[in-house]
């Protein structure tokens, strides 16, 4: 859009808003299709327009709340606001963020609604999203759609965060994130996927849970690190020399953040064995393919035949040691953060050395034959550890 459009943007989501108290709930949404309908006709924002219509439609049928309307609209214009004044400095990231919170606390004071919690993700969201897309034809309105639905399935989760327990996430997760950043461990997408991933993890279960995943974050990158300059020699070495992306936070994360939610909704233990069997996968992989690519000629996991290093699915006995050492870490760092018992130790040490293997499975029989990339076989193992570690923990559990 053009910066004029963008002002224009700003200003009629602002309008909506303060005419909104007086509305029945479901007439913004109803404004919303209507004004969608000369943008089809009269620009060529076909996606914008579909966008917009989308989410006006959702709070027309009663599905998407008028908060949640307001709050995507403003987020998205004040992001594109933002991006326009600054002329594309790094600190555009972070301006985006706060004035998007800032604006956030003006809506919810004049709707009397406390979300901070769908707030903060809607805003990191937004962010994140405009790292991985920039420029590209369609962007806000990918942008819009998915702020909206993430921000509706905060809100239908109906946990209840308190507002200091929200900024204290935000501080703790975007302080550790940025400092990965200025390590070069992780580049702007990466931040952001880190950060989100942080906030969740400390609003939903706890600090405890965050340090465990940062142990994994430090010991992977001191893995990464390890004999680089033999790995570049080989040409094994992690693309962008270890970076951490947006995909690889996700891949690595996305269970960890699904039973660190589970914990806070019904705080049920078994959550806690699937969380911290899937960062024992992820930290026992990223160990065992960082050390074992340097030790050796790897055998294939599935023929024990000998491959090039850096194969999918080749495995080493230095790997594997380095493997298990990864898992034991985890586990005793939860068990010194008060987050695990004996029981769960020992469930995570086991399925997080499962995982690495599970992962190196996956990665010869479907991987290699390009049937999904490195994230689909990160995500499918990590998946595999927690299962994993719930099971072997409610065996043990049940024998105790």
């Amino acid at each position: 859009m053009l910066n004029t459009e963008r002002w224009i943007a700003f200003a009629l989501a602002v309008l909506l808003l303060i005419i909104s108290p007086g509305l029945p709930a479901m007439v913004p949404g109803f404004l919303l299709v209507i004004a969608a309908i000369p943008l089809w006709f009269k620009t060529d924002e076909k996606w914008l327009s579909i966008a917009l219509g989308a989410i006006g439609v959702l709070n027309l049928i009663g599905i998407l709340p008028v908060f949640v309307l307001y709050a995507a609209l403003i987020i998205i214009t004040t992001k594109e606001l933002v991006f326009a004044l600054t002329g594309g400095k790094t600190i555009e990231y972070a301006l985006t963020f706060f004035c998007g919170l800032l604006l956030m606390a003006f809506v919810m004071q004049y709707l009397g609604v406390q979300s901070w919690l769908s707030a903060v993700v809607g805003a990191t969201v937004c962010v994140l999203l405009h790292s991985i897309l920039g420029s590209q034809k369609n962007a806000v309105a990918i942008e819009l759609v998915v702020v909206a639905l993430v921000m509706l399935l905060i809100e239908d989760l109906e946990y209840e965060a308190a507002p200091p327990l929200v900024w204290t996430a935000v501080v703790i997760a975007f302080g550790f994130s940025y400092f990965a950043y200025r390590l070069k461990t992780a580049d702007i997408p990466g931040l952001f996927s880190a950060a989100l991933v942080g906030i969740l993890l400390i609003v939903f279960a706890g600090i405890s849970w965050f340090l465990i995943m940062l142990s994994f974050f430090v010991l992977g990158a001191a893995a990464t690190r390890y004999k680089m300059e033999y790995k570049k020699s080989i040409r094994v070495e992690e693309e962008k020399g270890g970076v951490r992306g947006y995909i690889n936070v996700f891949a690595n994360g996305l269970v960890s953040v699904c039973a660190a939610v589970g914990f806070g909704l019904t705080q049920n233990p078994v959550f806690i064995a699937a969380y911290l069997g899937s960062v024992a996968t992820a930290a026992a992989d990223t160990v065992a393919g960082e050390i074992g690519v340097c030790s050796g000629k790897p055998l294939l996991i599935t023929t024990l035949q000998p491959v090039p290093e850096g194969t999918n699915g080749g495995v080493t006995f230095t790997g594997e040691v380095a493997g298990l050492f990864g898992a034991i870490f985890i586990g005793a760092c939860a068990v010194l953060l008060g987050v695990a018992d004996f029981s769960l130790f020992v469930a995570a040490m086991i399925g997080g050395f499962i995982g690495t293997n599970l992962d190196s499975l996956l990665g010869e029989l479907f991987e290699n034959k390009h049937m999904w990339g490195n994230a689909g076989t990160n995500f499918l193992a990590t998946l595999g550890g927690g299962v994993v570690t719930a099971f072997i923990w409610a065996i043990l559990t049940y024998f105790s």
